[in-house]
């Protein structure tokens, strides 16, 4: 009789050792799916900031390449200013040209009207 209850309460520990294992086996899958989970993300995440670093490299090149041609622009404008300079001067110089030939056109046309 001893060995019949020996029995039951080896059964009844092994069933409960079962349970254990059972329980171990699924925490332990749960663990498994969440690693793999967080590893995509992880590697996600990682080519996303790949991606960032090559977009920035690319963005630091447009941005040279840019610095580039303002300082071309300025050189430019600052030719064109330049320019524009001695376009005043001769658009002066030449209205100052026009004026006295005006005059001098006037005085002489008034002095034919005199003699006519």
């Amino acid at each position: 009789m001893a060995s019949d209850e020996l029995r039951i309460v080896l059964e009844d520990v092994k069933e409960k050792f079962d349970t254990v294992i059972e329980a171990f086996n699924m925490v332990k899958e749960s663990l498994d799916r969440h690693r793999e989970e967080e590893k995509k993300d992880h590697d996600e995440l990682r080519r996303d900031d790949l991606d960032l670093k090559a977009e920035m490299a690319m963005v630091k090149k447009d941005v040279t390449e840019l610095k580039g041609d303002m300082a071309m622009v300025r050189k430019d404008v600052t030719e064109l200013k330049a320019d524009m300079g001695i376009v005043k001067k001769d658009l002066k110089e030449l209205q100052q040209d026009l004026n006295e030939h005006q005059s001098g056109t006037e005085l002489h046309a008034g002095k034919k009207k005199r003699q006519a």
